[in-house]
């Protein structure tokens, strides 16, 4: 089973979920508006994921406004917005 990173953002409006290969090439990414229901959106995401992509392991993180108790419900590691988009201008 493949095992690939997933990087969650739960905004004020909006739900986005982007999951990248071994090879950090972006092989999935969806946003939806969430109408105040993130769960079951964060949810439609990932069914969605899992159908394009098959069975899948996942390395996540979850960052944004509407995240923090998501993150905590989940058991997902939460980073904040600006730290996360630090590190990826570093990395990249």
């Amino acid at each position: 089973m493949p095992v690939y990173r997933c990087g969650i953002d739960i905004g004020s409006t909006t739900v986005k979920l982007v999951v990248l290969d071994e090879n950090e090439k972006m092989i999935y990414g969806q946003y939806k508006r969430h109408l105040a229901k993130t769960r079951q959106t964060l949810s439609d995401l990932l069914s969605g994921a899992y159908d394009a992509l098959g069975d899948f392991s996942a390395d996540c993180r979850i960052t944004g406004s509407g995240a923090i108790s998501l993150a905590k419900a989940l058991g997902i590691t939460f980073v904040q917005e600006v730290v996360a988009t630090s590190g990826a201008l570093e990395k990249y």
